[in-house]
């Protein structure tokens, strides 16, 4: 009986000993999974907010591009101007396509980008073989333009509400779906609603050609040669960037530069995989009221510029938006100026310190160039600009062209219509206008669009 009683006593011990064992392993799988499922939200909201953002600066683009139009001379620039409206439609509708939006909700939206750089191209074939742009014409390209205003106007505000956290992209799905259409639909579809409300009076496009897709593509320049890094070596590199010990790996990003992601509570990093350089960073935090100037803030943004090692750059131009001051560096070569090649800072402006970087052009685009000899004067340049035009300085500089290639320019700060400035490059070897920028100046910042 004893005995028995010895046997119970163990057999009990060992099943509590099981029971307590087998609680702690589901625990520690349920932890394990929670922390995985976290992780992976994170990413996904980490993707959207990136597609959103590029989305808004590609409609961006598309708007300065059309108002652009009015100051073109010569069938070069005309052409150019359509090359870029149907590649900056192209990434605008591959960035779209990223976000969590039923395609249902975006028939309008979807239907401009795809026509607004096609129907532009159409008439850079008229005027190629001698046909002019009629009066017809540029109601339609004004039409275009008015648009373009309008839904970057619109994205501007959705991308300040993710920076400032009041809306979080990745909910948007399941909101929907757990709440249905009609029911406090998440301020992103609403958005995306009120753009398609606004496609009232939306011009028929009447054009050759199809629908174009095609988006361009290239790989990093400046990370030629570079070894890899690993995950590891990529985080210490994210934590020194940002003085943020607290980062984690998140996830990767695919595509021709490929990162790893990095987190904390509102800082988000991406390091390449190849070379180990911080290819972008946001801290989503709230900034207060501005404590320090514009002028302060520059010289903050170029000192963390010299401290992540990067010498003999340029500043040109800066934007305001919710207190964070972003500062455009452009890389230089024996006095040229190269804008492909440029670097981003932000800055904020309650306490100084640096809320974004972004360096994707210039690992894009960096390299030593082989600079041509110049075949047109400064003289020669001159005369090719509009009569409307009246010039205030000048200088050289490198600038991309379509079809992923650049080319030096001389570069006019020039005085136009109704005191806009406006900036124009002429072809050193071909005497062609290649570029013609507006240059924006307000309490907002100083940009060239």
């Amino acid at each position: 009986m004893s005995s028995l009683r010895k046997l119970n006593r163990r057999s009990l011990v060992r099943l509590v000993s099981f029971t307590v064992a087998l609680v702690v392993a589901l625990a520690a799988s349920s932890i394990s999974a929670y922390a995985m499922a976290v992780n992976y939200r994170t990413t996904v909201e980490y993707s959207y907010q990136r597609a959103l953002s590029q989305l808004s600066e590609y409609v961006s683009d598309l708007d300065n591009t059309l108002d652009k139009g009015q100051y073109a001379t010569t069938s070069k620039q005309i052409q150019g101007l359509s090359t870029k409206l149907c590649s900056d439609s192209g990434y605008a509708k591959d960035s779209l396509a990223q976000l969590p939006i039923n395609n249902n909700t975006i028939i309008s939206t979807n239907k401009f980008l795809s026509q607004v750089g096609n129907y532009c191209t159409s008439l850079s074939k008229r005027v190629s073989v001698g046909g002019e742009i009629t009066d017809a014409d540029l109601e339609t390209l004004d039409k275009l333009s008015d648009y373009a205003s309008k839904i970057s106007q619109q994205l501007r505000k959705m991308v300040s509400d993710v920076e400032n956290g009041r809306l979080m992209i990745g909910e948007v799905s399941s909101s929907i779906k757990k709440q249905g259409i009609d029911k406090d639909e998440p301020k992103i579809t609403g958005g995306f609603k009120e753009i398609e409300d606004g496609f009232t009076d939306y011009p028929t496009m009447i054009y050759d050609g199809p629908f174009s897709d095609h988006i361009l593509q290239q790989k990093p320049k400046f990370l030629k040669g570079k070894t890899q890094v690993s995950v590891d070596k990529a985080l210490k590199i994210a934590k020194a960037a940002t003085k943020t010990n607290s980062l984690k790996h998140v996830g990767d990003t695919a595509g021709n530069l490929p990162t790893f992601d990095f987190s904390s509570k509102t800082m988000r990093v991406s390091v390449t995989k190849t070379g180990g350089l911080v290819d972008t960073f946001i801290d989503s935090r709230s900034v207060g009221e501005p404590k320090i100037s514009t002028q302060e803030g520059v010289k903050l943004a170029q000192k963390v510029l010299t401290e992540m090692g990067f010498n003999d750059f340029k500043y040109r131009y800066y934007g305001i938006n919710n207190g964070v001051l972003t500062v455009n560096f452009a890389a230089t070569q024996n006095g040229v100026t190269l804008y492909p090649d440029l670097i981003k800072i932000g800055i904020a402006l309650d306490d100084g310190s640096v809320v974004s970087y972004d360096a994707k052009g210039y690992i894009m685009n960096h390299s030593v160039r082989k600079l041509p000899d110049v075949a047109i004067t400064e003289e020669e340049a001159r005369s090719i600009l509009s009569k409307r035009l009246t010039v205030q300085s000048h200088g050289m500089a490198i600038i991309p062209t379509e079809g992923l290639s650049e080319t030096l320019c001389h570069e006019f700060m020039c005085q136009g219509g109704g005191d806009e400035q406006v900036l124009v490059y002429v072809n050193v070897q071909t005497g062609m206008e290649e570029q013609i920028l507006i240059v924006i100046k307000d309490e907002m910042g100083i940009l060239a669009i």
